[in-house]
């Protein structure tokens, strides 16, 4: 009753009605087109990867901060003739508590960031489920976190031999060269190993999956080590773990300086280098899977392709047949 009043009303007092045009479906076929890209990406990805990399530099930054009863900051040893700030000091001091709030941090976001990646990598989309895709679940969920944890774990063994080999103490920094070697293998690790299963090493403790062993191993063959991306996911997986890596090697470099920083501490520096360089990556995955994006789109809008995306093409078109319809109407009159 009250849209009937409403209605007279306006009608009593002139207003016109307003029309209800059809809806015009050139954005979704738009959307549509973009999405059937080869290199189409999610629009949740560009905000979703800058919160992850933001948390994580203020779990590297700002957890250490985190005051402890038991465990006071001890005064500097190290750079007295140029006192650091007191914002480095939690940091600095406390290496070992330094690098387990850092792995503690890595420990919640880079699993999260990798169920995203999981997520574009198998369905092609990011961002929040269906109600019916929930209720469905994936079966081998569970399966692939405990693969990936467990081939994580491995990795960190691994790598912290690499580090002892590459000159870090055998006996003394034991827990120091552990957590940057668990720290490196989160980086690194956990997120191809979750998206695209651990390679088939024939390790124990790792559950058999259902993809087969050869094209398993010659997956990850192709992406780290021929690095030959064919789709926006294996990007964003490449390009931070190389970035991890290199960050850590060129973090060792300030060690060996005689500059007496109480930064300069045994593992900070390439705890720090692992954590821009996987930052860095990320970005740089970011801003090439959208070069890639945007080459696809202009090459498609330029090859006057049939549809929304060549609306330069159907704009000109229009024109031509408005101006020969204008020529027809002059000739005739």
């Amino acid at each position: 009753m009250a849209t009937i009043f409403k209605a007279l009303k306006n009608i009593a007092s002139g207003n016109r009605p307003r029309k209800l045009h059809p809806p015009s479906f050139s954005d979704d076929s738009t959307e549509l087109e973009l999405l059937s890209l080869p290199n189409a990406i999610p629009k949740q990805y560009p905000p979703l990867i800058l919160i992850h990399l933001i948390l994580l530099s203020a779990a590297f930054v700002l957890l250490p901060q985190t005051p402890i009863p038991n465990l006071p900051i001890s005064p500097p040893t190290r750079g007295l003739d140029k006192p650091q700030h007191p914002f480095l000091a939690p940091i600095t001091t406390r290496p070992v508590l330094t690098l387990t709030w850092a792995c503690l941090g890595a420990i919640l976001l880079v699993p999260w960031w990798a169920g995203s990646l999981r997520q574009w990598a198998h369905n092609g989309t990011l961002g929040s489920r269906s109600v019916q895709e929930r209720l469905e679940g994936d079966p081998h969920k569970q399966r692939d976190i405990w693969n990936a944890s467990i081939f994580t774990v491995y990795t960190a063994l691994a790598l912290h031999g690499v580090i002892i080999l590459f000159g870090a103490p055998f006996i003394q920094y034991v827990q120091h060269t552990a957590l940057l070697a668990l720290l490196l293998a989160l980086y690194t690790t956990f997120p191809p190993a979750y998206v695209l299963g651990p390679p088939r090493l024939g390790l124990p403790f790792l559950s058999a999956s259902a993809s087969n062993a050869i094209v398993q191993n010659d997956l990850w063959v192709r992406i780290f080590a021929e690095r030959n991306t064919r789709n926006p996911p294996e990007r964003a997986l490449l390009y931070p773990t190389y970035g991890a890596f290199l960050g850590a090697w060129c973090g060792v470099i300030p060690i060996g300086l005689d500059w007496d920083r109480p930064w300069q501490a045994y593992p900070l520096t390439p705890a720090a280098g692992a954590s821009l360089g996987y930052i860095t990556g990320a970005l740089l995955a970011l801003g090439a899977n959208l070069l890639f994006f945007f080459a696809e789109a202009d090459r498609l809008d330029s090859s006057g392709t049939p549809g929304s995306l060549a609306k330069g093409d159907t704009k000109k078109k229009k024109r031509k047949e408005r101006e020969q319809k204008k020529k027809l109407f002059t000739k005739e009159d």
